[in-house]
């Protein structure tokens, strides 16, 4: 469920204009039959060391909540945690633009690119979210497991 979240958020397609807390249930959706996690999905990253640089942040809370913009830099990290241990997968990304079939009122779209890719252990992966990917017609992402 955690890669489906972090798969979701990384995909994701969304007007300019578009505050973090917007995007933050995409990576929680497929945890929401019982499951959670409490801390944000995502954080601003920025210069000289500040790894959780404003303006900007993908959670639950609106503390930092500027529009994301293209050249914004963020983390795409959902987790869950039973107990003693977790999972978490982060990765880092850049707000870009994106091409869309329409555009409407000239609003203009953006989208995430990859900035780092964490290995994830395939062989851990469930059938689940492969044939998830198949069905949303995300073979680029399929390919890449």
């Amino acid at each position: 469920y955690v890669l489906k979240g972090h798969i979701a958020v990384s995909s994701a397609v969304f007007p300019n204009g578009t505050k973090g807390h917007l995007l933050d249930s995409f990576a929680r959706a497929a945890l929401w039959n019982g499951l959670d996690y409490l801390h944000g999905t995502g954080h601003g990253v920025g210069a000289f060391l500040n790894v959780h640089e404003g303006p900007c942040g993908i959670s639950y809370k609106t503390f930092a909540d500027e529009p994301l913009e293209s050249g914004m830099i963020l983390s795409d990290e959902p987790g869950y945690y039973d107990g003693s241990f977790g999972i978490r997968i982060e990765n880092l990304v850049l707000v870009v633009p994106a091409t869309t079939k329409y555009n409407y009122r000239g609003r203009g779209s953006l989208t995430f690119t990859p900035i780092t890719l964490v290995p994830i252990q395939t062989k851990m992966c469930r059938e689940v979210v492969g044939s998830e990917l198949e069905k949303q017609g995300r073979q680029d992402a399929l390919q890449w497991l």
